[in-house]
């Protein structure tokens, strides 16, 4: 790859109809992935294209639906990329990257337990930040109201 523009539209060309460009603020490469092809992507990410660091993985509320922002980068081509996945707010899962990158493990971890984002295939759910008695749902989601939450008067 010649330059980051290179990778996207060799992304959108390898994944046609589940992968497209993103323009974000302020400008960097950056790629929607339909959740079908999460694992595809990843995998083609590391094994082809030199993908070998997972520096963070976020949950996002977006309101009308939930995301999962990944990013990436090539330690030896010195490129990154910022992957993002739409999942609905109702019932969201997505498989997990924690065999393709280890460093998922706690991030897809976390996602799950602030957010409800089920994690397919993920070896260890437990809780990571939460007490394991937690039941009063995922405090990251807009519209979580918990027993001691308190609402910031306008």
């Amino acid at each position: 790859m010649s330059d980051n523009s290179d990778l996207v539209q060799s992304l959108e060309s390898t994944f046609a109809g589940k992968v497209s460009k993103l323009d974000l603020v302020p400008a960097q490469d950056a790629v929607l992935v339909e959740v079908s092809a999460v694992r595809d992507v990843f995998k083609h990410l590391r094994d082809s294209l030199k993908f070998d660091y997972l520096s963070s993985l976020a949950g996002v509320d977006a309101k009308d639906h939930l995301e999962i922002v990944y990013h990436i980068s090539s330690t030896s081509i010195k490129q990154k990329l910022t992957v993002k996945v739409k999942l609905p707010t109702e019932n969201p899962e997505i498989d997990t990257i924690c065999d393709i990158y280890r460093a998922a493990d706690w991030f897809e971890r976390e996602v799950h337990e602030l957010y409800g984002i089920g994690i397919k295939g993920h070896p260890d759910l437990r809780p990571l930040l939460l007490p394991e008695d937690w039941d009063q749902g995922h405090p990251m989601r807009k519209g979580w109201t918990g027993r001691d939450f308190i609402v910031k008067p306008e």
